[in-house]
């Protein structure tokens, strides 16, 4: 099976380049100038997620290739896809992230197995791995200035508390358009401010709660306001306290069979599989 891999280093945090990845906008257009098409099936969110398809287009010595993906895998350390429909026999595509300080190294990973034996084996070497580097290379070239651009934004934070097997969800009261929806509780990081001490002030301020940021949940998410949503595990300091909804609608300890049922903001719902992680591991 032919295996080609491409490594680069880009300047921005692992959860900022986990989510330039997801980026739906990019997967569509990010090939374009080597001539590939590509949609997303179906999708109306900003970032991808598991189980969401994407339909490519490409041109191989002038005649349109056709092939179908579904994604896989789609977190903080990795997108993964595979294929659905196509010529190949099979195709496995993986960006696999690690921090290098405040960078990440990026290898992105293509692995296919071509038919027709032979004359597959020599369509491989003389057409398909030219092609196959030149679609890696400026993928990532792609995702490095996204997320390069990303990479300076303003900060909203939100908190993913956990509790015996439960994820605490707020329900909006305003503005209108989110009025009866569901949320994670967060808000702005202030100027001065660290990201954990925002998760620790944001919790008491909406909640009433004191919390301990825990670690780190997902990718970064591009907000319609030009910043970036960053999701902080976090546990209760005192095990029994009561959340109230201080600032909101309702609060409700949530199972994590039940996540993806609520009406969730659309920037918290691309996060559902990754808080369904989290709860389950707790």
């Amino acid at each position: 099976m032919p295996v080609l891999r491409t490594t680069a280093l880009i300047d921005a945090p692992l959860p900022t380049v986990g989510g330039a990845l997801r980026d739906i906008p990019l997967a569509e257009h990010g090939l374009a100038e080597l001539g590939v098409r590509a949609r997303v099936v179906g999708k109306a969110s900003a970032l991808l997620v598991p189980g969401d398809e994407l339909s490519f287009r490409m041109p191989v010595l002038g005649v349109p290739v056709s092939l179908r993906t579904r994604i896989v895998r789609a977190d903080a350390d990795a997108l993964t896809s595979v294929l659905v429909a196509g010529p190949l026999r099979e195709l496995r595509h993986e960006a696999v992230l690690a921090a290098v300080g405040d960078r990440t190294l990026i290898t992105d990973s293509v692995h296919w197995k071509t038919p027709l034996g032979g004359p597959g084996r020599l369509a491989d070497v003389a057409l398909l791995r030219r092609k196959v580097l030149a679609v890696q290379a400026q993928r990532v070239r792609a995702v490095r200035e996204l997320a390069e651009s990303w990479a300076g934004r303003k900060v909203v934070v939100g908190a993913a508390i956990v509790r015996s097997g439960l994820l605490l969800a707020q329900q909006r009261r305003y503005p209108a358009d989110h009025a009866g929806r569901w949320e994670l509780p967060g808000g702005r990081v202030e100027p001065g401010e660290g990201e954990r001490e925002a998760v620790v002030r944001e919790c008491k301020e909406e909640l009433d709660v004191e919390v301990r940021p825990t670690g780190r949940v997902g990718t970064d998410v591009p907000l319609s306001n030009g910043m970036i949503l960053r999701i902080h595990s976090a546990e209760l300091v005192e095990a029994a306290a009561v959340p109230k909804a201080v600032e909101h609608h309702d609060v409700r300890w949530v199972k994590a069979a039940d996540l993806p049922a609520l009406d969730w903001l659309d920037a918290d719902r691309v996060l559902v599989h990754s808080l369904r992680e989290l709860v389950d591991k707790s």
